[in-house]
């Protein structure tokens, strides 16, 4: 999704394996259509567990790449799901160990904090650009449109396969 201010621009869409390991391929191939500027991914998990590591799209792309997400993971009940599920939790567990610490910020002052990890960029930058992308919500905008599209996206998918 491709945002300028907070008028919609332009909409990418694609597919990835529930539970595979095909989202970071997919991520760069959409990015691919999307002109360069920074990447903000609502957390690094899409269709189930199937993980976008945010360090190879930031390598491929050279732009900040910051994931945010609406509250503190429990790693350790995360972990103990791989294990339980995938053969290839290491994998998983390797991306998910690698993003380091969460950081927090308040983007709207009467709400809780939303959390996040920040590639290609200083934490200064990282809070700046989230400051100015949350405007009617905690969530940036482009992350907040983008959940409604996806919502919109499965439910008529959903709806089709009935």
């Amino acid at each position: 999704m491709y945002l300028r201010g907070s008028h919609l621009i332009g909409v990418e869409t694609g597919r990835i394996t529930v539970d595979g390991l095909d989202g970071t391929a997919e991520a760069l191939r959409l990015l691919n259509r999307l002109p360069a500027r920074p990447v903000l991914l609502s957390g690094v998990t899409f269709g189930g567990f199937n993980l976008i590591d945010p360090r190879i799209v930031q390598k491929h792309y050279k732009v900040p790449v910051i994931v945010v997400i609406k509250s503190r993971p429990n790693n350790t009940a995360v972990k103990r799901a791989l294990v339980s599920h995938f053969p290839d939790w290491a994998t998983r567990w390797k991306i998910i160990r690698s993003l380091g610490p969460l950081r927090g910020i308040r983007t709207v002052r009467s709400e809780p904090p939303i959390f996040y990890e920040f590639f290609g960029c200083s934490s200064v930058e990282a809070r700046r650009l989230l400051s100015v992308c949350s405007m009617v919500s905690r969530i940036p905008e482009s992350l907040r449109v983008a959940g409604i599209v996806a919502r919109g996206l499965f439910s008529d998918l959903a709806e089709n396969n009935r």
